[in-house]
C-alpha cells in the first residue's frame, strides 16, 4: 500500500506549468486509495461496447465534436479520451492529456493521479517502446479487473483495429507501465428537458452538426431549436480546440435550408422559449361564502411548519449521501469548482470549520458502508 502512494507521489509532483503545487500534490498522493475507490463509480452500469455500438460513435458528438483529438478513429488517444467521457469520467482531468499517449502519465492533472494497480474504468498507460515497440506510446481503457488479476481493456490503434477488446495477464510483457485514475465527471445539468424549445440568447452561435468532422453552423440571436432526448444531454465539456472554454451542452434540432438538422449547443447562451404565461386564475367570488383551505393549514400551521433540515455529507442535495458527494467535496479541495456555503455546510462533515481531505474520505467511507456516523 505504501509503495503505491510513493508511486503516485512521484508522479504528481510538482513541475513547471503544472496544474498541482507541491501541496496539491502531496494531498492527491494521500489520496490515492480514496480516489481508487470512485475509479468505475461513475460507470458502474456500463458496459463493454460490441463493435456495432461502436460503429455509432460518428452520431455522438460529446465523444468525436467535443474530443480535443483532431485524428478521429484508429487512434488510441483519440478513442481512450471518448470512451471515459461516455463511461461519466471528468473531461476537465481528461483534458490535461492532450498529447501523445506516451506523455499521458506525466501530464495527467486536474485531479487524476497515476497508479500501478488497475482499477475498472481508468486509463492502462504504455510509455515509449513498451506496446509493440511504439515510440508514441499506447492508451487503452480498462474495461473490466478479473478475479485472477488479468485485465480486459478496449482501444483503438491506428496500426491495428478502429476499435478492439483483449485480456492482459499481469504477467505478460505487455502489462501497462502504469494506470491513470480519472475522478467522475459533474452532475449533469438539469436546466432543459426534452420535448422544451429554446431560444439562443447572442447572435453567430454555433450550432455543432452531429457527426465526425461537421462543420459548425452560426445560428442568429432568437433562433428557436427543439431540444431531442439524448444520453449526454447536459453533459459538462470542454468547446471543440480548448482546454479552458467549459459548458453544459444540449442536443437539439431545427430547419436549415429545407432539411431537418441535429448538432449541440452550448447551455449559456440558451433560454427556454416556452410559451408566455396563461392568464391567472379568477380570483374567487368572495361573496359566494367561506372558501375552503386547499391546503387543509391554516396560517398558524403555515407558520409553525419546520425548516426542512440539512443532512450532512449530502453536498449535492439530492437527499442521498454517496461517492458522488465525495467527489464534489474532492473538486472543492482541488479548486477544481468551489462550493457555496450551503454546500460547505453539508461538506463540513468533522464540525471543524474546515472543508478538507478528512471531511472527503468521511464522506468516502460512509458511501461505502464502513461507518456509520461521522466523527
Amino acid at each position: 500500500m505504501l509503495d503505491q502512494i510513493v508511486f503516485v507521489e512521484r508522479h504528481t509532483g510538482a513541475r513547471e506549468g503544472d496544474y498541482f503545487d507541491e501541496k496539491k500534490a502531496g494531498i492527491i498522493a494521500t489520496v490515492t486509495l480514496l480516489i481508487i475507490f470512485m475509479a468505475g463509480s461513475a460507470g458502474a452500469e456500463s458496459k463493454i461496447m460490441t463493435r456495432e455500438e461502436f460503429e455509432r460513435w460518428s452520431y455522438l458528438p460529446e465523444y468525436t465534436v467535443l474530443n480535443p483529438f483532431p485524428n478521429k478513429g484508429n487512434n488510441c488517444t483519440w478513442y481512450a479520451h471518448g470512451r471515459m467521457m461516455q463511461l461519466g469520467y471528468c473531461k476537465y482531468a481528461l483534458d490535461s492529456m492532450c498529447y501523445n499517449a506516451c506523455t499521458w502519465a506525466d501530464s495527467a492533472a486536474r485531479g487524476a493521479v497515476v497508479s500501478d494497480v488497475p482499477a475498472e474504468a481508468s486509463i492502462a498507460f504504455w510509455e515509449s517502446g513498451v506496446f509493440y515497440g511504439s515510440v508514441l506510446g499506447h492508451v487503452a481503457v480498462v474495461e473490466k479487473v478479473l478475479e485472477d488479476g488479468s485485465i480486459i481493456v478496449s482501444d483503438s490503434s491506428s496500426s491495428g483495429s478502429a476499435y478492439k477488446t483483449y485480456t492482459i495477464r499481469s504477467d505478460e510483457e505487455k502489462w501497462p507501465t502504469s494506470f491513470i485514475i480519472v475522478p467522475p465527471g459533474p452532475p449533469r445539468s438539469a436546466v432543459f428537458s426534452p420535448g422544451e424549445k429554446v431560444r439562443t440568447t447572442v447572435g453567430s452561435l454555433n450550432f455543432r452538426l452531429e457527426g465526425v468532422n461537421q462543420p459548425s453552423v452560426l445560428l442568429d440571436r432568437g433562433t428557436i431549436i427543439d431540444i431531442k432526448d439524448h444520453s449526454a444531454n447536459g453533459i459538462y465539456a470542454s468547446k471543440p480546440g480548448s482546454s479552458t472554454a467549459y459548458y453544459y451542452w444540449w442536443y437539439g434540432s431545427l430547419e436549415l435550408e429545407g432539411e431537418i438538422k441535429h448538432g449541440w449547443l452550448a447551455e449559456e447562451y440558451l433560454e427556454s422559449a416556452a410559451p408566455p404565461d396563461q392568464p391567472p386564475d379568477p380570483v374567487p367570488d368572495s361573496s359566494s361564502g367561506p372558501q375552503p383551505d386547499p391546503g387543509g393549514t391554516s396560517d398558524t400551521d403555515a407558520e409553525s411548519e419546520p425548516e426542512p433540515m440539512s443532512l450532512p455529507g449530502d453536498i449535492s442535495g439530492d437527499g442521498i449521501i454517496n461517492v458522488i458527494d465525495a467527489s464534489l467535496a474532492m473538486r472543492h479541495i482541488l479548486n477544481v469548482e468551489f462550493l457555496n456555503d450551503d454546500r460547505l455546510e453539508n461538506a463540513d462533515v468533522n464540525g471543524d470549520s474546515l472543508v478538507d481531505i478528512r471531511d472527503a474520505v468521511l464522506i468516502m467511507q460512509y458511501s461505502l458502508g464502513l461507518i456509520s456516523v461521522f466523527s
